[in-house]
């Protein structure tokens, strides 16, 4: 008798654990489908109002230099480099994740000699003096979406065509930015961080985005055997915050569901990647290439680095590991100022 009931509860146990294990699974399913839906963002369009001349342009480039505090790194400051009156051409070059404008200080000055204005913005929550700030875990799509329409409008006063460059999230802006804006000449796409390489494809994306803009901020290290002690330029954060990456492709999503609905209004893109990035997913990119040529943009071209040159994702900074200007500065100018 005792054996029988023994054997009732046990069978009546293992019945119970079956049926949790299966709904548990049964949401593990759900949510996971939830979280790969497609991205789609809406209300992330482009609202300018282009400064008219010279002088208002300045102004506009005065006002991003004001939010240069004591706490900005001193090399990290918005950089104008102008010949003193609105030029034929002015280049915008939007640096990377965890960097400042200081990323472009050798290439912009090749581009400055080319007689065009240069204009390197330092992006929200970036350049402080302080490597380890928290600061980077507030930015967020639409910031960044205002942010690149502010430093348009400015450009637009420093010169009659205007080039956007970009490279990493300020590819991204780069993308947007030739996705939106009537008064972009030429939008230069840098490895933009679209989609994450170490989740490639659009599933692994969406799921990644949703999960790190619905958790709570993590940071991680970009080398977590060097921490603080990252090799390279020393003014880069030696962390980034799951929440800006979240925003980053956040805004790329944003990116590629306009270009399937409508054709870039920009005149020229460059999209150029970098072979074997182990930053961004060079798919994304693809796709996104693909997208505005099936919208009918007709000068669009494309360049990648190969992997056989074991380049660093950024292909900007002399000072980075992995960087070398002897092989990638020639195509760069190629695009950004011909």
């Amino acid at each position: 008798m005792f054996s029988f009931e023994f054997g009732a509860h046990d069978a009546l146990a293992c019945l119970c654990v079956r049926r949790i294990f299966l709904v548990l699974f049964v949401l593990l399913l759900v949510a996971a489908a939830l979280l790969m839906r497609p991205l789609a963002p809406r209300g992330l369009g482009s609202h300018p109002h282009p400064a008219p001349g010279y002088e208002d342009a300045v102004r506009l480039v005065d006002s991003l230099r004001a939010t240069d505090t004591p706490v900005i790194a001193n090399e990290c400051g918005t950089r104008l480099l102008s010949h003193g009156k609105r030029a034929a051409r002015v280049v915008v070059l939007f640096h990377g994740l965890t960097n400042c404008p200081a990323q472009f200080d050798s290439l912009a000055s090749l581009v400055y000699a080319s007689g065009a204005n240069v204009l390197i913005p330092r992006l929200p929550h970036h350049g402080l003096a302080n490597r380890m700030t928290d600061e980077l875990a507030e930015i967020d799509a639409q910031e960044l979406c205002e942010f690149t329409d502010h430093v348009l409008d400015a450009a637009h006063g420093l010169g009659d065509s205007v080039t956007v460059a970009g490279l990493s999230v300020g590819g991204v802006m780069a993308a947007w930015a030739g996705q939106e804006r009537t008064d972009v000449d030429r939008a230069v796409v840098i490895a933009p961080m679209i989609g994450w390489a170490r989740a490639p494809g659009p599933l692994l994306t969406a799921a990644l985005t949703r999960g790190a803009t619905l958790l709570p901020n993590a940071f991680a290290w970009w080398d977590d055997k060097l921490k603080q002690d990252l090799l390279g330029p020393k003014h880069v954060y030696p962390r980034f915050s799951t929440r800006s990456v979240a925003a980053c492709m956040w805004l790329g999503a944003a990116v590629a569901a306009d270009a399937k609905r409508a054709r870039p209004a920009c005149r020229s893109l460059v999209m150029i990647t970098v072979g074997g990035d182990p930053a961004a997913d060079n798919s994304a990119a693809a796709a996104l290439v693909r997208a505005w040529r099936a919208r009918g943009a007709q000068d669009v071209a494309t360049y990648e680095f190969p992997a056989a040159l074991h380049l660093s994702h950024d292909v900007v900074d002399p000072e980075q590991i992995g960087g070398n200007p002897a092989l990638t500065y020639p195509v760069l100018l190629r695009f950004i100022a011909p």
